[in-house]
């Protein structure tokens, strides 16, 4: 395994989010690995909210892609600014499927620990997301 924290951060979104990859996680994770961002009620942690988050996520928009725009490191946190896309043409976290594309972005923030991320935390557009599917109304001359 590479030691190359930049380039195991940007694996994270193509092979895990983008390809699917699951089992990547335990690859690119640490053992004990926190999750900083809210999670469902009765999600599991660690690692295994990722795989959780990624395969829903992977279900609802099954093109699910990925735009790793900007990443920037200080130190072992790393900073990455992503642009999703994708079609919700599956059920995503209790909504049905509209079957209508979305664009979103999202900022990812990483404690990196030999070459595996050790901690994250994230902000993510969901408005704008929600919006484009139909699921909340866009303000008036949007």
């Amino acid at each position: 395994m590479t030691t190359d924290d930049a380039a195991n951060y940007r694996r994270i979104p193509i092979e895990v989010f983008n390809e699917g990859n699951f089992d990547r996680v335990d690859e690119l994770f640490t053992d004990d690995y926190v999750e900083h961002a809210p999670l469902p009620p009765g999600w599991p942690e660690g690692r295994e909210a990722v795989k959780a988050f990624a395969a829903a996520l992977k279900e609802g928009f099954p093109d699910l892609e990925y735009e790793i725009l900007q990443q920037y490191q200080d130190g072992d946190m790393h900073i990455g600014l992503i642009r999703a896309t994708g079609t919700m043409s599956g059920s995503f976290m209790g909504m049905p499927a509209t079957n209508k594309s979305a664009t979103w972005d999202e900022v990812h923030i990483g404690r990196m620990r030999d070459g595996r991320l050790a901690e994250h935390w994230t902000v993510i557009d969901q408005l704008k997301m929600l919006q484009d599917l139909g699921l909340t109304p866009s303000p008036p001359g949007a």
